[in-house]
């Protein structure tokens, strides 16, 4: 062997061993910021393709929602369908409009009330007790959503106020005046009160009178 073939031999052993070293040493780091780097691709990939899936979710939203003025029972099936594979919240919004294209006050009150423990969040599942609450009014199922409402009237609920108000619409349905007077008052006074809501208590004060100061 000469004495460049055996000088090359030797370099080339000291270069693999080296590398072999330098391999134990750093090779782990290596795969793992291989691997970061991987699962931050597919982590852009994937928002990108939530995003997109939100946005078709969006646009057929609004589409359902539109037809409703025109063809209600296509809007309510089409809605239906977006209610069970939707992404969120266009779920939860569309079993909220559904609902509510049923065809009488009484199926709709029924509906609603069993959409409301199916929503992922309790100021949707509120949302849907209070809608139904409103559409019972005058309706045999009155007394029973006025029932399942006693809990969202607590402080910490956000329709307590609108609570309120369907409390005193009741409670004036069975010709208790001064009840309904009271929580109009309590309505009028809470400075976190809807500007709505406010102003349709303070009307009703004005056509019932003010409540009797305790």
């Amino acid at each position: 062997m000469s004495d460049s073939a055996a000088f090359h031999e030797i370099d080339d052993a000291v270069r693999k061993d080296a590398m072999k070293e330098w391999w134990n040493r750093y090779g782990t780091w290596v795969v793992a910021a291989a691997v970061v780097v991987v699962a931050a691709a597919g982590m852009v990939g994937w928002r990108q393709y939530d995003q997109a899936q939100r946005a078709a979710a969006s646009t057929a939203y609004s589409a359902a929602v539109a037809q409703a003025a025109t063809d209600p029972a296509a809007a309510r099936a089409e809605l239906e369908k977006q209610a069970t594979a939707a992404p969120e919240p266009y779920r939860s919004l569309a079993a909220l409009v559904a609902a509510q294209l049923r065809a009488t006050p009484e199926e709709q009150v029924t509906s609603l009330i069993a959409v409301a423990p199916a929503l992922p969040a309790r100021e949707l599942s509120d949302l849907a007790l209070v809608i139904a609450g409103f559409k019972s009014v005058g309706t045999p199922k009155a007394q029973e959503t006025m029932a399942l409402l006693e809990p969202l009237a607590a402080p910490d609920r956000p329709y307590q106020v609108s609570v309120r108000e369907l409390q005193a619409m009741t409670a004036m349905g069975k010709g208790d005046a001064k009840v309904a007077r009271q929580l109009w008052t309590e309505i009028v006074k809470d400075r976190a009160a809807p500007q709505g809501t406010a102003q349709r208590a303070s009307a009703m004060l004005s056509v019932h009178g003010a409540a009797e100061a305790k």
